[in-house]
């Protein structure tokens, strides 16, 4: 996978795979004076030295592009947010991003490999819609826009397909393999009730129909999630992985 397909691929939730599902800010504030450069954070994480092949996943090498990309990215986040990366903790948090991504990248090679076996077909139509909503959701307006950014990196747009493909192919393997039902409206109006319990007096709570709907999002959200690492931990059981990291 190529450098900017990699740091595409977090607008289709690679942390769905696995990662940490909390909910995280996109505010971020003006970098302060001293605040680590792309060079300097290059620098910290020392990517030079990261083996060329960062695991072995049932016998198919992951190259170092994607770990690098989004491990750059979410240094480069934590900087704007005014972490000192060289400190202690500076460390010690760059240390639970970089053996996170790393679990994610392997549960969404595990995953894809899974699909492959399952002969999980994707569609052109399928495809063209990933691509647009990706256009979207990167703030373009047209294909001809993502293809100047392609181009500058490289990366041809069959290139970016192929990628996409994986990614609806993901999709497609955890929505047959997991089996998610709607909550009751005891269920929902138990959550209700611990979400009330959770507030103090002064904060004004929806009703319980008004909230209904988002309350069956979440449950819903949440079940989904509880599949998904339960699959992964299936697929993780039946499979040799070694990382070189």
């Amino acid at each position: 996978m190529t450098k900017v397909v990699s740091i595409i691929a977090l607008a289709f939730g690679l942390a769905a795979c696995g990662g940490d599902d909390s909910d995280q800010t996109e505010e971020t504030v003006a970098p302060e004076e001293g605040v680590a450069t792309e060079q300097d954070i290059e620098a910290i994480l020392d990517t030079e030295n990261i083996p060329d092949v960062i695991a072995t996943v049932n016998g198919e090498d992951i190259n170092k592009d994607i770990y690098v990309a989004n491990l750059e990215q979410q240094a480069s986040q934590l900087a704007m947010q005014g972490f000192d990366l060289e400190s202690e903790e500076g460390a010690s948090y760059l240390q639970m991003v970089e053996d996170s991504l790393i679990q994610q990248i392997i549960n969404e090679r595990l995953i894809i490999q899974a699909a492959n076996e399952e002969d999980i077909q994707v569609t052109d139509e399928e495809i063209d819609k990933e691509i647009e909503q990706l256009i979207g959701q990167m703030g373009m307006e047209t294909e001809e826009q993502l293809q100047e950014l392609l181009d500058e990196q490289g990366v041809t747009m069959e290139e970016l397909r192929a990628d996409v493909i994986d990614f609806i192919k993901r999709d497609k393997y955890i929505e047959t393999n997991i089996n998610v039902t709607s909550p009751s409206e005891e269920e929902l109006q138990s959550a209700y009730d611990e979400r009330v319990a959770m507030v103090d007096e002064e904060t004004e709570v929806p009703d319980f129909e008004d909230y209904k709907d988002e309350l069956e999002y979440n449950l819903v959200r949440d079940r989904e999630q509880e599949q998904t690492v339960e699959l992964l931990e299936n697929l993780r059981e039946d499979s040799e992985i070694t990382i070189h990291i």
